[in-house]
């Protein structure tokens, strides 16, 4: 006996969300200086994810609506600064609409020229490979230039909250076993 045919109907935006607003995302803050003028830009993404080893590759996405992606994107480079579970204030300065969004955020300038922001778990400095058009976003493929590791937890975003990530007891996910 054979299953009957099925036919895909359209998702509604509203339930997409309500369903992906289960899984929990990191935060990370993309920023740029541009190299004409000096002026600095930055925005938040729950996209970053790596992408490859050799050669170091990380992704993210972003709307194409995004009115600080296309100047971001002009930049020769840009940094990724992975926030912390304490850095919600940053979060929010870099989701703003605004000229300078970074006016309120404590950073400095990387040897790349990009703003890296303190107190972040860990910094990048990227290089736009590629852009795909992808439903309402673009992929981005970015080469990593440089990474430098921090500490801390991270901050997540989940449900529509920020939060942070300790679980006493926890096993490691380095001790646990796949496929």
């Amino acid at each position: 006996m054979s299953a009957p045919a099925l036919e895909a109907r359209p998702i509604a935006s509203d339930h997409y969300r309500a369903v992906m607003r289960h899984l929990p995302t990191g935060v990370a803050a993309i920023c740029s200086t541009n190299p004409v003028t000096g002026a600095r830009n930055g925005m938040i993404v729950g996209t970053f994810a790596s992408l490859s080893m050799e050669p170091a590759l990380v992704t993210f996405s972003v709307t194409h609506t995004s009115s600080s992606w296309p100047q971001i994107a002009a930049a020769d480079r840009f940094s990724v600064s992975l926030l912390a579970e304490d850095q919600q204030q940053v979060c929010r300065a870099l989701s703003a609409k605004g000229p300078d969004k970074l006016g309120t955020v404590n950073w400095s300038e990387s040897l790349w020229g990009t703003p890296h922001i303190h107190g972040s778990l860990a910094w990048f400095d990227c290089r736009v490979e590629q852009q795909i058009v992808a439903g309402d976003h673009l992929i981005v493929i970015a080469s990593v230039l440089e990474m430098t590791p921090g500490e801390g937890s991270p901050l997540i975003f989940h449900g529509g909250r920020f939060g942070g990530f300790a679980e006493p007891g926890a096993t490691p996910a380095s001790s646990i076993k796949g496929d």
